[in-house]
């Protein structure tokens, strides 16, 4: 057995970032070194799912959802890891590569939490959103929009995949509205919608420097998680 080449899905650039420091282009695959591609897709499952395929059809011997993702157990904070052991998606269980995922278990410098991660459509923004799905998905443990299509995508390439997600948003905090609208597909700030949202919401701008906050312990957790990747992960 040889060390797998990993493909590498991430939708925002600050989560590539995390990852890997040097310059990176969107719509590409990068070939982060012999043992990693990485492709930045842009939010949610669409882009994801095309980004899958590009990574397989370049190589990737198999599937990271690398990101973060907002909480539904209400015990998790800003910072902590999520491996699930399984993506809720589309009424379906996709079960993660269970060797992949011991492998990284052992490997990683932080504790981390199973279950499941449930993948969503539109973005889940608020606290009552996050406590209704988690009374339908009670094995969920946190929620992103791209890990079920990439569970999708390896599922019908035979590939294995595993998930890394690292909780930015409690789940009883809402998220305020300029921070769904006022960034791109790949999370970086659109100055004007960001100003308009706020001269209309005033009262959002602590919430969303405490947001800043919360993605800046999000991403420094995947930034000490990322060495472990590959790591005792056998094709």
């Amino acid at each position: 057995m040889h060390p797998p080449r990993l493909g590498v899905v991430v939708a925002l650039d600050a989560e590539a970032r995390a990852l890997y420091p040097g310059p990176v282009s969107h719509d590409t695959v990068l070939a982060i070194d012999t043992r990693m591609l990485l492709r930045i897709s842009g939010m949610g499952w669409v882009r994801a799912a095309a980004a899958a395929r590009q990574l397989i059809a370049a190589g990737a011997d198999g599937l990271v959802s690398w990101g973060t993702a907002g909480a539904l157990e209400r015990s998790l904070r800003p910072g902590d890891l999520l491996l699930p052991e399984e993506v809720l998606w589309k009424r379906q269980e996709w079960p993660v590569h269970a060797h992949w995922r011991e492998a990284l278990a052992q490997s990683l410098p932080m504790p981390v939490h199973g279950g499941g991660i449930l993948s969503v459509v539109t973005p889940c923004a608020t606290a009552l959103a996050k406590s209704t799905i988690r009374l339908e998905h009670a094995s969920a443990q946190g929620v992103d929009m791209e890990s079920g299509a990439i569970a999708a995508v390896a599922h019908a390439a035979g590939k294995p995949f595993v998930v890394l997600r690292s909780i930015v948003d409690p789940a009883a905090q809402s998220l305020p509205v300029s921070a769904t609208g006022g960034v791109d597909a790949y999370g970086r700030p659109q100055v004007m919608a960001l100003l308009r949202d706020l001269l209309r919401h005033p009262v959002e701008l602590r919430d969303l420097l405490r947001l800043g906050g919360q993605m800046r312990a999000a991403l420094k957790t995947l930034q000490a998680a990322a060495p472990a990747l590959g790591v005792g992960m056998p094709v």
